[in-house]
């Protein structure tokens, strides 16, 4: 049984408000940084890249895990080898989907996956945690 499933229908609610704060503080910090951002919540059939960006001629897919506490491990303990693993095939989908006659291919040189753990505490700033390359 999928407890998501089952998931009271607030709780998924803020779930989503949290992970939308998350990902809209990890694309500010990624601009701060010199990131360009390519595409947010990019989905196909095989699910969703939160963060598609650029930096230099590295084309950089960004997995975004945040949480509001440690209670359940630390937002980046999230991002388990299955979940990098889904990571790769969805930047291939990305880029096939995002082909226009061959400029593309020419524009990157690496491809790199990253994520990104914000936890959010109240009273405080987020932490944000950069992982470069997690495959």
């Amino acid at each position: 049984m999928n407890p998501a499933l089952h998931a009271h229908p607030e709780r998924s609610a803020q779930r989503r408000t949290v992970g939308a704060h998350g990902e809209a503080l990890a694309a500010a910090y990624l601009a701060e940084h010199g990131y360009e951002i390519l595409d947010r919540n990019w989905r196909c059939r095989l699910g969703e890249l939160d963060l598609v960006v650029e930096t230099g001629r590295t084309l950089v897919a960004v997995e975004v895990k945040t949480r509001r506490g440690t209670g359940y491990g630390t937002p980046l303990s999230a991002v388990t080898p299955q979940k990098a693993a889904r990571l790769r095939l969805l930047v291939g989908e990305w880029l096939g989907a995002h082909r226009d006659g061959g400029g593309l291919s020419d524009r990157f040189e690496a491809i790199r996956i990253d994520a990104i753990g914000i936890l959010l505490s109240a009273g405080s700033v987020p932490r944000i945690d950069h992982l470069r390359g997690i495959v």
